[in-house]
């Protein structure tokens, strides 16, 4: 795979497919996530993902843009989910960018409109 189809994949399976097991497979085993979740293993990078899981019936991740040279390869990415403990419907954007070697990320950075999703979750 390219890094631009490791890291579509990756959204696609890890958000919207709840596929751990490719998500495991696809991030390094020393992967370092420079965002404030700060994960740095393939482990970590999972157990986020099914935190984020649990708290949304479903979430779908588009991507809206993806760029890719050589192994760096920058995103904006539309989530569209159902918020379980409010039950809001909810939908955001973010922009994130990732390292890829030998088809597998081994670095993240990234952050999500936090306030605004707080905002959204309380009907503002």
């Amino acid at each position: 795979m390219t890094p631009k189809e490791t890291v579509t994949r990756f959204f696609q399976e890890g958000y919207t497919n709840r596929n751990f097991d490719f998500v495991m497979d696809c991030v390094a085993e020393n992967y370092i996530d420079h965002s404030p979740a700060g994960a740095r293993s393939n482990a970590d990078a999972v157990g986020i993902l099914k935190i984020v899981a649990g708290q949304y019936a479903y979430l779908r991740a588009e991507m809206l843009d993806i760029f890719a040279e050589g192994g760096m390869v920058a995103t904006r990415v539309l989530y569209d989910g159902l918020h379980r403990e409010t039950g809001r419907h909810i939908t955001f954007e973010a922009l994130e960018n990732f390292r890829v070697e030998n088809a597998r990320i081994v670095e993240s950075w990234g952050y999500w409109p936090d306030r605004e999703i707080d905002q959204k979750l309380k009907g503002k």
